[in-house]
């Protein structure tokens, strides 16, 4: 197992700022102008992202990492409250967490760009066995002006239970979920059923692996409001001087 593996190596790299901070554009599909970035993580280590992050989220030290986020996001939007919207995730394991939710609301305190700014998507990484506790501190963030995302629809069975259970602005849809729609009849049709529920949600879509000019193009073709992936831009550093500590 590698040190970061494991909840006291985890921590101390989120502490010691050992992890390099990524934007991917999220795009209109219509006018392909910029509508937020997501901000992804990424650590010098050999090791999957999934290996390092499925760990962290079993210890509870994710959290650690969803606060530390949060807190350089609304430092950045304070600095510069001209640029894009940035989109943070939010797993699961966080809200299982002692202490989680007061971090969470104190580190947004500080924020003084208007509430749009900054959405936060919950990921489905970590099926929540109690769904009140998210769903309190959700509520309270959009109460606040904050616009949510429901990640990964598509990609576990935990996708139907958070939309029934969870308010939202924004679906995201797992981007093998829409390649499997592109080539298959009944994939297609569970995919146009979920899109059905915009109206009566009140919600927009986006899809994620756009990675070519045909998923780009189907994806448009089902009426899908925005577009992430690799065709539209790769995930660069946020921030152009920053490395990863390594010692």
């Amino acid at each position: 197992m590698s040190d970061l593996q494991t909840a006291h190596g985890f921590r101390d790299h989120i502490s010691k700022n050992r992890y390099q901070i990524m934007r991917q554009p999220v795009v209109c599909a219509r006018s392909g102008k910029h509508l937020h970035h997501e901000w992804l993580v990424r650590f010098d280590s050999p090791d999957e992202l999934q290996g390092i992050l499925r760990p962290a989220e079993m210890s509870g030290a994710i959290a650690d990492l969803d606060i530390a986020m949060l807190t350089e996001a609304t430092k950045c939007l304070n600095e510069n409250p001209d640029r894009d919207s940035i989109a943070l995730n939010l797993s699961g394991a966080s809200f299982d967490i002692e202490g989680f939710e007061s971090a969470l609301f104190s580190a947004l305190d500080t924020l003084r760009s208007p509430p749009q700014k900054l959405i936060f998507e919950l990921t489905e990484t970590w099926n929540l066995k109690d769904l009140e506790p998210a769903k309190q501190v959700l509520n309270r963030l959009r109460e606040r002006g904050h616009d949510l995302c429901l990640d990964d629809i598509g990609a576990g069975a935990a996708s139907l239970r958070y939309l029934r259970a969870f308010p939202a602005n924004w679906l995201k849809i797992d981007g093998q979920f829409l390649a499997d729609a592109a080539k298959n009849k009944r994939d297609e049709a569970v995919l146009k059923a979920v899109l059905g529920l915009r109206e009566d949600l009140g919600v927009r879509f986006i899809a994620e692996g756009i990675e070519t000019q045909f998923l780009h193009d189907y994806a448009k073709t089902l009426g899908i409001d925005a577009l992430q992936g690799y065709f539209l831009g790769a995930p660069e550093p946020e921030f152009k001087h920053q490395t990863i500590v390594t010692h």
